[in-house]
């Protein structure tokens, strides 16, 4: 009796530890349908559609026909411009998930491959330069957090629904020759006088710094803001010019390969930059609609700085940094 008491107890057992495997499965199935079915918080947008872009670019997006508030080009002493872009050949995503009770966090990885696109372009006749055009692979990674907690919910059987509470920034890159310290962006006026705070992030503490999923930062369709990012480089530092700056710094912007956009940040000490090589890059960017039938929308943005070996040196490495943080734009 005792022997077959413990088998009894055995298969009991397993049987419990089945169905407690099999609900953690479901609920991670779950969630991770909530993460694809999010608007903000994959990775779309952050390459470029075909093989180089111009460094500033949108398109996609809903505009209201206003002129940006600088050049749309970038030309150098030597008489040319550069055209660069990425091309994603394979994403890999995991996500491994801590769920305690009511409220489950999921840590979230990608694992980014891709090629990296660079065209010179002489300015006075438009060709291109192929001693100075090159592609070159890279791989790059990307983390996050991500909050789920659950909600009442009568119409649900189970009583409740499981929803995204909060994102954390997504950081990452490759390399370690250059890191982000700080962004901010600014209310701008049309006469470019710098305005209110609207939102800033520091590298201090930042991974683990969750974004409410209903408040985040909102910026008013149209309107003008100053990005200022601010960076490191520990070198050493290919320069390009007499300003000594060793890196470039982007935002980039959208929500997929098809509505996406592109700004160029400048640290030379010109238009809205106060301070020439202080290692705070400055631009002007004025925000995109919703899209057509919408008051307000979620993005996704992408700021990142690159080190300038890895743009004009074909085997000088691959080394950039991304801060990923979503974004929602409403109508005034």
């Amino acid at each position: 009796m005792k022997k077959l008491l413990f088998i009894i107890t055995s298969i009991t057992l397993f049987m419990f530890i089945g169905c407690v495997d099999d609900s953690t499965v479901d609920t991670e199935s779950l969630l991770i349908a909530l993460l694809d079915d999010d608007d903000v918080a994959g990775v779309d947008g952050f390459e470029t559609d075909g093989d180089d872009a111009e460094l500033n670019h949108e398109f996609g997006l809903e505009t209201d026909g206003v002129g940006r508030i600088m050049t749309d080009t970038l030309a150098f002493g030597e008489g040319y411009r550069i055209r660069y872009g990425r091309h994603i050949t394979d994403r890999n995503r995991t996500v491994e998930f801590d769920i305690n009770g009511d409220t489950a966090i999921g840590l979230v990885t990608y694992v980014i491959t891709g090629e990296l696109f660079v065209k010179a372009f002489d300015t006075t006749d438009h060709t291109q330069i192929d001693s100075i055009s090159f592609s070159k692979e890279f791989t790059s990674s990307l983390v996050r957090k991500v909050r789920f907690v659950q909600y009442e919910n009568d119409s649900n059987p189970d009583g409740y629904v499981w929803k995204v509470n909060a994102l954390s920034p997504m950081v990452g890159g490759s390399g370690d020759k250059v890191s982000i310290s700080s962004l901010a962006v600014y209310a701008l006026s049309d006469s470019l006088e710098q305005g209110d705070l609207i939102y800033s992030f520091a590298a201090n503490g930042i991974g683990d710094l969750f974004i409410d999923r209903d408040a985040l930062p909102t910026l008013t369709a149209f309107s003008p803001y100053q990005v200022e990012v601010t960076v490191e480089n520990a070198g050493p530092e290919l320069t390009m010019d007499s300003s000594d700056v060793g890196e470039w710094v982007f935002k980039n912007y959208g929500r997929s390969r098809n509505m996406r956009g592109r700004k160029f940040l400048n640290d030379k000490g010109v238009v809205l930059d106060a301070v020439m090589n202080d290692n705070t890059h400055t631009g002007g960017w004025r925000a995109h609609g919703p899209g057509a039938g919408f008051n307000r929308s979620g993005f996704r943005s992408f700021y990142e700085t690159v080190d300038l070996a890895t743009i004009f040196v074909e085997d000088g490495g691959y080394n950039t940094v991304v801060w990923s943080i979503p974004y929602r734009v409403a109508r005034p």
